[in-house]
């Protein structure tokens, strides 16, 4: 006699085996997707390569007259470039390129930041997620370290040493300054009750500028610590400006240069002098204890180039007729890049040689007896005999 089947127990079992399989099958792929991104830094770099990857920035191959070269960049793609040693370092949304005094592409390192920025030494580089959490440092052979913090990142500097200070948001206090030795070791943390603008390395400490405001205008004031203390050493009086650059200065002080003025201080922290601008700041640059700041007057179509030497002086004031768009300071001579051409200035305000160049570039870097021009989609070479 045949055994009486229990057809909706018989169902329930099935569904309830189904289920299973389902979840099975569902852990499985998640502890395979788990596994890929944990051993994330070994398949990448093997799957680098396959197919066609394409590239923000490419060499020109028809360039190489009388050995200049030029680089294309893709349009709309926003770049940032500077020298480390003998490469030329090009940061671009998604990769850092490394590319030699002949154009040659070198290394190209992948990044997932949003919103990055670049900082460089005479060795290395800092590259950040602005208003993210992580940052890394990169030398020409290789990426040395990466860091992902608690809280996002305002700005980075970098010391001549290789030491790195971050500032980031803070949860009790205005911001947080960490800094980091040449090997990625936290070495120092201060939190600050006012909102810093930027930081200058001085032997084992740092001058850094913090912004306040008084009776409607942004003020500036600067402190000096150590990273063996918690103590301020000394600090400034406020000054009517937002400090955009702190320049810690060979012989000791600082030099301020603001949206509306510059200022030199003692090693004490005392007022040396101050210099108003007269038009809407342009650009600057700084190098070496000398430091020189490009004004322009739109309604005017002038240009004005203050060049400070030494802080016992006045700036030397150099008047253009013509709107000039970027300098550089480079074997104590300073370069301006505007109305066609790249003139040559020393810090006595003297115009030197000049040449010719397009003009189509925005930004000037200069590398030896090379100037590299920097435009919406192209950076060029030329050199200046």
């Amino acid at each position: 006699m045949a055994k009486n089947v229990d057809v909706v127990l018989l169902r329930k079992r099935l569904k309830r085996r189904r289920r299973i399989i389902k979840l099975l099958i569902f852990l499985s792929v998640v502890g395979l997707c788990v596994f890929i991104y944990a051993k994330r830094d070994i398949w990448f770099p093997q799957l680098e390569g396959i197919g066609s990857r394409y590239h923000n920035v490419t060499q020109n191959e028809n360039a190489g007259a009388d050995g200049e070269f030029e680089l294309n960049v893709s349009g709309g793609v926003d770049y940032q470039a500077n020298f480390i040693s003998n490469e030329l370092f090009i940061l671009c949304d998604k990769y850092l390129y490394i590319y030699g005094l002949d154009g040659k592409l070198k290394d190209s390192r992948q990044h997932a930041y949003s919103n990055a920025v670049m900082k460089i030494n005479s060795n290395r580089a800092l590259v950040y997620s602005s208003n993210g959490t992580t940052f890394r440092v990169d030398t020409p052979n290789k990426m040395l370290y990466e860091m992902t913090l608690e809280q996002p990142i305002w700005f980075g500097v970098l010391s001549d040493e290789g030491y790195a200070a971050i500032v980031t948001e803070s949860e009790t206090y205005a911001c947080r300054l960490t800094v980091y030795d040449a090997t990625g070791k936290l070495i120092y943390t201060r939190e600050c009750v006012d909102r810093l603008s930027d930081v200058s390395f001085c032997g084992n400490g740092c001058i850094f500028s913090t912004i306040s405001a008084a009776d409607g205008e942004l003020m500036t004031t600067l402190q000096y610590i150590t990273f063996d203390s918690n103590d301020v050493h000394w600090e400034t009086d406020p000054i009517s400006t937002l400090c955009l650059k702190v320049c810690t200065l060979p012989e000791g002080g600082a030099l301020v240069i603001g949206d509306t003025k510059a200022a030199y201080y003692s090693s004490t922290g005392a007022l040396a002098g101050s210099y108003d601008y007269n038009a809407a700041l342009q650009d600057y640059d700084f190098q070496d204890g000398k430091a020189a700041v490009l004004l322009k007057n739109e309604e005017r179509r002038q240009s004005v180039l203050m060049l400070f030497s030494d802080k016992a002086s006045a700036p030397v004031i150099v008047s253009l007729n013509s709107i000039a768009k970027s300098i550089v300071i480079g074997d104590e001579l300073t370069y301006m890049l505007g109305n066609g051409q790249i003139r040559t200035y020393s810090f006595g305000g003297e115009e030197l040689e000049s040449i010719d160049v397009t003009d189509a570039y925005e930004r000037i870097l200069k590398y030896g007896k090379y100037f590299y021009l920097l435009g919406y989609d192209t950076i060029h070479r030329v050199t200046m005999n």
